[in-house]
């Protein structure tokens, strides 16, 4: 393994911190780990869609490509495993790359060993060691000892951050899309899962949702199992400390070569020198070349120092072992005679601490006030149950009278209109159109409809003039209900004119 050019700082880290060295080499690598998932994936997602519509199982859909999420993990883990390196590949190079890989742990992970919450750090040993199948589960063993809550928890983490991608891209979907569009009620969403084409569409949509939301989520999952795996072989074979001797090493051999030219040259004179001045010369010219190398003068002071040692070491207070046992408490109390110096942080720790007890202090308001609203509504629902039958009675009395409409629709409406009840006004014509409405097609009123389901029930009008008169009065109620835009006397005159507010042979 060549450390010396690994790109990231080697250090035993937690694994929190393990995780975000993850997230920092996926961000950093981003463009190539992308490039390449969606290049590998996309089409195999495409067959999937297809398979699934020509089987006439759209679920099918949502379960391959989720199963095959271990052949998908191969992608990044390649990308990242390189980059590590310094050799960051291109999309094509990963592709081509798969094929010098091992596919039989890729095989074991999409089927027996496709609910492993340990495949995030299980992958980069399987795939990047290729251990034989007698070391693999002690090699898993010694890797996964400290690693298996971590990885777990990493993995049930990423599931719901997908969950939430996922919700997050239905609700932005469902605000873009316009009111008419959409069902008003339970009951009519449940009518609209009864048709095949729409619950096979809703399928389609979830299917493309959940890849979405599965790219964006699954590089980072396979990059934090990675460098999870990154620290534990770091702790465990102290690639660390390694590196730090490696590079110590390369730095003396670079030193080195100009150590040995010099010796060469040295070597020469001394030999020149020798044949002229004899042995012993030539001895204390050895002795001046390690003096100089090593820089440590050869003389008497060496000799001097070691006698000083031995001496020192005749004392009984050094070089024996002592043991010395005595009773203490489990936890000493800290005596200290001086007072605690003064903090700079003295104000903020005060701060802090009244903030602390006023959220303490607000919460058991809010908890309070909660009780008090929930007795209140609680009495209410009694008084509500309680309540005489006449007074029932009474209410529906006055629901019916509401509901029913004058012969003469118009001649009601402008009446209020002209003294001033506009709101009043366009109710009725409101409630009176929609009835007709109903009558001329032929279909019950539903006590839920609204202002929507008429603009659809209006639809289903052969006469064009009718259905824009229908579209007109519906409108013109929702810009005055919700809005308080009302019409002019000329434009409410023209809504009273013609059908549905004038009876018309049809």
């Amino acid at each position: 393994m060549q450390l010396e050019r690994i790109g990231v700082a080697l250090r035993p880290r937690t694994a929190l911190e393990a995780m975000d060295l993850g997230a920092v080499m996926l961000r950093a690598h981003a463009r190539q780990v992308w490039s390449a998932w969606f290049a590998f994936t996309l089409p195999i997602f495409i067959v999937c869609q297809t398979i699934a519509w020509l089987t006439g199982m759209p679920w099918l859909g949502l379960f391959l490509p989720w199963w095959l999420r271990p052949l998908f993990d191969r992608i990044p883990l390649y990308v990242l495993s390189r980059a590590v390196f310094e050799q960051t590949p291109t999309w094509r190079e990963t592709l081509k790359g798969q094929w010098h890989w091992p596919w039989a742990r890729t095989i074991a992970a999409v089927t027996w060993l496709r609910l492993d919450t340990h495949r995030s750090v299980r992958l980069p040993m399987e795939l990047l060691e290729g251990v034989s199948a007698q070391q693999r589960s002690v090699r898993w063993r010694v890797l996964s000892r400290p690693l298996g809550g971590k990885a777990s928890g990493l993995t049930w983490t990423c599931l719901l951050f997908e969950l939430v991608m996922f919700l997050s891209i239905c609700t932005f979907t469902l605000w873009l899309l316009p009111g008419e569009a959409l069902p008003d009620s339970m009951r009519n969403l449940n009518q609209a899962f009864q048709l095949p084409a729409f619950k096979h569409a809703m399928v389609w949509v979830a299917s493309f949702v959940t890849y979405v939301s599965m790219s964006i989520i699954e590089p980072l999952y396979v990059a934090s199992g990675f460098a999870l795996y990154l620290n534990r072989r770091t702790q465990l074979e102290a690639w660390d400390i390694d590196l730090m001797f490696r590079r110590l090493r390369q730095r003396l051999l670079d030193t080195g070569v100009a150590t040995v030219l010099l010796i060469c040259l040295s070597g020469f004179a001394i030999t020149a020198h020798a044949a002229e001045s004899g042995p012993a010369k030539a001895s204390s010219s050895a002795q001046a070349g390690i003096a100089e190398a090593f820089h440590q003068p050869l003389d008497d002071k060496d000799a001097s120092f070691s006698r000083e040692a031995n001496f020192v070491y005749l004392d009984p207070r050094f070089g024996t072992k002592h043991e010395v046992k005595h009773w203490v408490l489990r936890a000493m109390p800290n005596k200290t005679d001086e007072a605690p110096p003064s903090s700079p942080f003295a104000f903020s720790d005060w701060a802090a601490g009244l903030v602390n007890v006023l959220m303490w202090t607000l919460l058991g308001v809010a908890i309070v006030a909660l009780g008090i609203f929930t007795a209140r509504r609680v009495r209410v629902s009694r008084r509500v149950v309680e309540r005489p039958e006449r007074t029932l009675s009474a209410l529906k009395t006055n629901i019916v009278q509401e509901a029913a409409l004058p012969d003469d629709l118009a001649g009601t409406a402008r009446e209020l209109w002209r003294d001033g009840h506009r709101r009043e006004a366009l109710s009725l014509l409101y409630r009176g159109s929609m009835q007709r409405a109903a009558a001329a097609l032929h279909i019950q009123v539903p006590v839920d409809a609204t202002e929507a389901d008429w603009l659809r029930h209006a639809r289903a009008l052969d006469d064009p003039s009718r259905r824009d008169q229908l579209v007109s009065i519906v409108r013109t109620w929702q810009l005055a209900a919700y809005a308080g835009r009302y019409p002019g006397d000329t434009e409410f005159a023209s809504l009273l004119s013609g059908w549905p507010v004038q009876r018309v042979a049809s």
